[in-house]
């Protein structure tokens, strides 16, 4: 029965500690936030140190209720020591966790943050109660949590598969249609979007081709009777190029030329030089073309990815 008192006992202490771990972390971030924004590292540095020891001074005050089954607690200079303790425990695995875990912006508020905070809190406490069994099971949990929040770590540092991005983006399968390099040319995938997929083809010393996939509803430019764009203070002319495709010359600022292609409810458009030999460039793109491979579509996962 006396076990059992002090185990609950116990209990109840690290729990108390967990919580104040939490309120400590929220806090702590929320100023350190603050302090950020003015941009001045002087005022940062500032802001934490009286924060942290506010911080250990509400601890120091909390290890008093501590001192019935915490021999370190039982005196003035042993509750300082044991909030110090704790505090820099606490403090380090949640700083330590919310840099390796952190996504591109940076890590973020989170209950989940705070939740992990006043778990390293309760778990420096833990160091501090009598008995070896105890302190080897904190042991145990610390190497336990770093083992985990480094594979994290590791895990979000690699690069996403395929499917992972394409998904994340929101990217319609669809749209992935590449047309054959002409010879000559090599190809380069751009990006791919929910609305779109474009890619390059280059050649040495010559102006490449640009092919972009999209949806019929994505083109919002108003059009004539014949489909042909009108823009303002731009002569737009449409010739039939055969094999359904459409030759769009635009003579403006500046003058470019469009190749396009409606197929299978998509509008492939190849965007090419005035050269003659784009042209025929342009038609044999768009005359093979087919689903793009996982290896031509491999250079996308090293895109940025939504979260």
């Amino acid at each position: 029965m006396a076990s059992r008192s002090t185990a609950w006992r116990l209990a109840v202490h690290l729990t108390g500690v967990g919580f104040v771990g939490y309120v400590l972390t929220a806090v702590q971030f929320a100023v350190a936030l603050v302090a950020l924004f003015t941009g001045r590292v002087p005022v940062f540095v500032a802001v934490s140190l009286v924060v942290a020891a506010g911080a250990v001074g509400l601890l120091a005050g909390f290890a008093a209720a501590a001192q019935q089954f915490v021999p370190l607690a039982r005196t003035t200079r042993g509750r300082w020591v044991w909030a110090g303790g704790v505090y820099a425990f606490g403090a380090a695995g949640t700083v330590g966790a919310a840099v390796l875990t952190a996504g591109p912006g940076g890590p973020g508020p989170s209950w989940l943050l705070y939740l992990w905070g006043g778990g390293c809190y309760a778990l420096g406490a833990a160091f501090f109660l009598p008995g070896p069994r105890i302190r080897y099971g904190a042991l145990g949990v610390t190497a336990a949590l770093a083992v985990g929040v480094g594979y994290a770590a590791w895990a979000s540092a690699q690069p996403p598969t395929l499917d992972a991005w394409l998904t994340a983006n929101g990217v319609d399968r669809a749209l992935l249609r590449l047309g054959e390099p002409p010879t000559g040319y090599v190809l380069r995938v751009n990006g791919a979007s929910e609305s779109g997929f474009g890619a390059e083809y280059e050649r040495p010393g010559a102006a490449g081709l640009h092919l972009s996939v999209t949806h019929p509803d994505q083109d919002t430019r108003r059009t004539d009777a014949h489909g042909c764009p009108v823009l303002p203070g731009v002569t737009v002319t449409c010739t039939d190029d055969g094999g359904g495709r459409q030759l769009v010359a635009y003579d403006g600022f500046t003058a470019w030329r469009e190749l396009r292609l409606r197929r299978g409810g998509l509008i492939h458009t190849v965007s090419l030089s005035d050269r003659p030999d784009g042209l025929r460039a342009a038609r044999h793109v768009l005359s093979t073309l087919r689903p793009a491979t996982d290896a031509e579509l491999s250079p996308l996962r090293a895109l940025p990815m939504r979260r």
